[in-house]
């Protein structure tokens, strides 16, 4: 099944940057499921390439949240910005920069997810994998 979408809110890619690698395009709209690699203890940052349709969308934010057996690892609270305008322009957002854990105990895959807020409205969640790797 395809990554869910809203109709005023359109995720088209994710540009990964970490440290000492080339920057790597994660396409989200039309996937059918996203999988994140990131080398433990590198330092990192994400840019969200985005849409906006149909109406105004003021106060975006989003929230990360990445789990290990039901429990909640690490959460990111992020926002966007204040107000964008429907257009066929892309917007982007790029994060600041993250650390990923290091250690063998934090290496695999841990269940994430990314949800999208305009304002306090729940636009949509998206579910996707973060794979730590031994650097």
């Amino acid at each position: 099944m395809p990554i869910p979408t809203h109709p005023d809110l359109e995720i088209l890619k994710y540009v990964l940057e970490v440290e000492g690698s080339e920057p790597q395009d994660i396409i989200v709209k039309g996937a059918e499921k996203i999988d994140i690699k990131i080398p433990e203890g590198s330092k990192y940052s994400i840019t969200v390439y985005f849409h906006v349709k149909n109406r105004e969308l003021v106060d975006l934010k989003y929230t990360q949240v990445i789990k290990k057996l039901g429990i909640v690892l690490k959460q990111r609270d992020l926002q966007i910005g204040d107000s964008f305008a429907p257009s066929t322009e892309t917007y982007t957002k790029k994060f600041a920069e993250d650390v990923t854990p290091s250690g063998w105990a934090t290496r695999g895959s841990f269940p994430a997810t990314s949800t999208y807020y305009a304002g306090d409205e729940l636009l949509y969640s998206v579910e996707w994998t973060l794979e730590i790797t031994k650097k």
